[in-house]
């Protein structure tokens, strides 16, 4: 069964080679690194951050000045008729001069203008004075910091993702591992039987124990090894990797074993280095400016302009003898001064108080739960510790009572039941054992997420 699973990897591979797909090996921190710049969630997070400098640009340009230029042609088919009444015109002339008659009653029809008609018109305006606009300019600025401090969140919760999954990964090749090895070991175990049994040493009821224990060791084979295909499926996606393509994991969880800090364990618990703490200060701070632009939108405002135009009318656009262009040109000042808006901004000001309030208190919940998790983190890693310690020394004990079992079976003084309840044990242990290696080096994780480092 072994020889087969050999012959199915060197299968796997050479197939692999064929389809020109490259084995590439990752440590912890280059799995880690590959994910932070592959995953979509921070390459989401980085096109956020360049949208909100992208918003500062645009509310930026509120307060830049603008010019604008036109050209406008009209031709009248029609030219547009005014009713004069007829008596428009009548006056009283002084003497000698006879008086006017009586004009008809009703109206004149005439006709103004030109049926060409041709402008060209330059507009220049500017803000010179509006108080919101400045604090809202502050507060586009914070957003942009806010997002980029969103997108450094992702980027540090994508390495605790990657770090479990890799880790996963690794106990499941360890589990492997170690039970491939108690097949070998059993398999030289069941062919030392088999010749004590043709010798007549012991029962054949030794031998099916022997053959049951393997029977059993292969099927759980078969199960961690579906487990570890699935692991490395899930670190795969989590990397944002190909799931198609095969990876080899460099690490592993005796390199992880690294001891933390005296301060991480002991010291003062300090928050400071949480960014999503940051996130929300910062939150606060933009609702806070958000009140001041509100306020200040009971000031006027005051935006300049100029206005110049070269009008072009005759009635043949290309009679060089007629008149030419003629200039227009306005400068000008517009103040608006709000009066009275329905107690809108009232209401905009109230609301934006109440979420300060209502930010201030998660600030509090946060940095309370921010505690708690520290506190928690350490416990959990100290235990882990002390429950690994304990682990390594009952696996010695489980592995010695094992070595001592079997040669007491093949000095034909033990008894095979005694030697299959030493398997049992030293079996249990290694799992306990191993899981005891995987909680140190995941909580220490957890312990690293919950200071920020």
């Amino acid at each position: 069964m072994m020889k087969k699973l050999f012959y199915l990897v060197g299968f796997i591979s050479c197939f692999g080679e064929v389809n020109g797909q490259e084995l590439e090996k990752f440590t912890l921190n280059e799995a880690v690194a590959y994910a932070q710049t592959k995953s979509n969630v921070v390459r989401t997070a980085q096109l956020d951050v360049a949208r909100a400098k992208a918003e500062v640009q645009e509310y930026t340009s509120i307060g830049i000045p603008k010019l604008s230029a036109g050209v406008e042609y009209n031709y009248f088919i029609h030219l547009p008729t005014q009713l004069i009444p007829n008596d428009a015109f009548v006056f009283e002339l002084p003497p000698p001069f006879p008086p006017m008659p009586d004009p008809e009653p009703g109206y004149s029809e005439t006709q103004f203008g030109t049926r060409n008609n041709l402008n060209f018109t330059f507009n220049f305006n500017t803000l010179i004075l509006d108080g919101s606009y400045f604090v809202g300019l502050k507060a586009s600025k914070g957003l942009v910091e806010m997002t980029r401090r969103q997108a450094e969140l992702n980027i540090y919760e994508i390495k605790h993702v990657v770090i479990k999954a890799y880790l996963t990964v690794l106990v499941a090749e360890e589990n492997v591992m170690i039970l491939s090895k108690n097949i070998e070991n059993l398999d030289k175990m069941k062919k030392e039987t088999k010749a004590f049994l043709e010798n007549g040493l012991v029962e054949q009821l030794d031998l099916e124990r022997i053959e049951l224990s393997v029977a059993n060791l292969m099927t759980e084979l078969n199960m961690l090894n579906r487990q570890l295909e699935l692991a490395y499926n899930v670190l795969k996606f989590q990397m944002n990797y190909p799931l198609n393509q095969t990876i080899e994991l460099l690490d592993d969880l005796e390199s992880l074993l690294y001891i933390s800090q005296e301060s991480d364990l002991t010291g003062d618990i300090g928050i400071d280095k949480r960014i999503d703490r940051d996130i929300l200060k910062q939150t606060i701070y933009l609702n806070e400016l958000n009140t001041k632009r509100y306020n200040l939108g009971y000031l006027p405002t005051l935006q300049a302009f100029a206005v110049h135009q070269q009008g072009l009318q005759r009635d043949d656009l290309f009679d060089a003898n007629s008149p030419g262009f003629f200039p227009t040109t306005i400068l000008g000042l517009q103040l608006n001064v709000p009066i009275f808006d329905g107690l809108d901004k009232a209401a905009k000001i109230k609301k934006s108080k109440i979420d300060v309030q209502k930010f201030k208190i998660q600030l509090n919940d946060l940095e309370r739960g921010i505690e708690l998790e520290i506190s928690n983190a350490r416990a959990n890693f100290k235990n882990a510790q002390q429950r690994l310690k304990n682990q390594n020394l009952n696996l010695s004990l489980a592995e010695k009572i094992y070595n001592t079992t079997q040669i007491k079976y093949r000095e034909g003084v033990g008894s095979s039941m005694e030697m299959t309840q030493s398997e049992q044990e030293l079996y249990r242990t290694q799992a306990n054992r191993l899981n005891a290696l995987y909680e140190l080096v995941i909580s220490k994780a957890d312990l690293d997420k919950a200071l920020g480092n």
